[in-house]
């Protein structure tokens, strides 16, 4: 078994190029469904890295769930925008795992393009934004998005799950702007799957709603561009 060097770890998190990066301690959640999770993707998993990166808000301004003819295009170039990003994210995701090899370490890269996936629940073992959560880097708002607050709900993320012991983020401190604002995403939700959420609860969604209409209108993006947090519109 190579020798592992445990010089230097969080060194590979300063250079890395991307826009946010986040460390959630897996230690802190062995009473918790993310801890039996990460385990069961990496036995011996101890961290979880989360990278996030910018989607500009001129993309995200053209993306509508209108039926026009036109809207299709724009909506293409929404994805030929985030495809670049997910990109990036999986490259950096790649080195790092390539850096944990060197040292004697596991890494498993959870891609931008998304990680397992059940389709007929429509949820998978691993939520990127409740890890991006775990790791310091946002809260969760009315809409289920990850706020972040650098650029609201307009960023892609991808992880590494890792066997090193990476010092984990400090918690965020952060107030919901989903209270001032008072549920505009609610209010422009075409498929009227978002709702005020109940105490305790960071959301309270639909998701199946949501799902059906994004796949039938070819995709939509109204609660991502109404939120004050991006500031995209308004």
């Amino acid at each position: 078994m190579a020798r592992k060097d445990t010089g230097g770890l969080d060194d590979f998190l300063k250079g890395m190029g991307v826009d946010v990066v986040g460390v959630a301690d897996l230690g802190e959640y062995k009473d918790d469904r993310l801890w039996d999770e990460a385990q069961k993707l990496l036995p011996g998993a101890k961290s979880i890295v989360v990278m996030a990166m910018e989607v500009f808000r001129e993309t995200v301004s053209r993306v509508t769930s209108r039926a026009l003819i036109g809207d299709m295009a724009l909506r293409d170039l929404y994805k030929a925008n985030t495809d670049v990003i997910d990109g990036l994210l999986d490259w950096e995701g790649f080195k790092l795992v390539k850096g944990l090899h060197a040292k004697g370490y596991k890494g498993l890269l959870l891609s931008a393009g998304g990680a397992p996936y059940d389709a007929r629940f429509l949820e998978g073992p691993l939520s990127y934004k409740h890890l991006a959560k775990a790791a310091g880097m946002g809260i969760l708002g009315w809409s289920s998005l990850l706020l972040t607050p650098e650029y609201g709900g307009r960023v892609r993320l991808a992880a590494v799950i890792t066997d090193a012991a990476f010092n984990a983020s400090p918690p965020l401190y952060m107030e919901n702007p989903c209270i001032e604002c008072g549920g505009a995403c609610i209010r422009i939700c075409p498929a009227k799957a978002i709702s005020k959420p109940e105490d305790g609860d960071d959301y309270r969604i639909d998701k199946y709603a949501c799902s059906s209409y994004y796949t039938a209108s070819g995709g939509c993006a109204e609660c991502l561009k109404v939120c004050p947090a991006g500031r995209v519109s308004g």
